[in-house]
């Protein structure tokens, strides 16, 4: 039986070239480990592993007070938002009773002027009619215009609430973060 030769590909050794001072840093390390010996280098990682945690806890503290005081910052905005929303309330409350008048009214005098046999009187009664729908246009005006405002704010509250839950979610985090943290230490 005939053998065929194996054919062995060999990769290329590509010499990867590491920066002096990368070298010289890990070198160093090496350097530190050998003289330390074992007891000594656990010692100096706990210590600088905690030094790490400690940087990283008052950066996480740091980020953690930058979101109080964004939702600070939301919570009056909400207020000042509220407080215009109640004003715009208050103010359309009126609007809408005048324009619930205004149609009752309407309606009334329609009744009134299919029941008017006389056509003076017709007149008359139209012309109450007219005022009286130019007094609900009036009142629907006013209205939109404030609902539109009260729209808007809606929209803006909604906003902010999204902003304020998300900052929540944060917060959050971070605690978990800041617990985990003391936990190991």
């Amino acid at each position: 039986m005939e053998t065929e030769p194996v054919k062995v590909e060999v990769a290329e050794a590509k010499e990867v070239v590491e920066d002096p001072a990368a070298a010289l840093e890990r070198k160093r390390e090496e350097a530190k480990r050998a003289l330390e010996g074992p007891a000594w280098t656990e010692k100096r990682e706990r210590s600088e592993q905690a030094e790490e945690r400690g940087a990283e806890k008052a950066t996480l503290e740091s980020e953690k007070a930058k979101i109080v005081k964004e939702k600070e910052k939301l919570e009056l905005d909400w207020v000042a938002l509220d407080d215009q929303r109640k004003i715009i309330n208050q103010a359309l409350a009126p609007i809408l009773a005048r324009e619930q008048t205004a149609e009752t009214e309407e309606a009334r005098l329609e009744l009134e002027e299919v029941k008017a046999a006389a056509p003076q009187a017709k007149q008359g009664v139209e012309h109450e009619r007219w005022t009286a729908q130019d007094n609900r246009r009036k009142a629907e005006q006013e209205k939109w215009g404030l609902q539109e405002k009260l729209f808007k704010l809606e929209q803006a509250i909604e906003v902010n609430t999204q902003k304020y839950r998300a900052l929540l979610d944060q917060e959050e985090a971070i605690q978990t973060k800041l617990n985990t943290l003391s936990v190991i230490q």
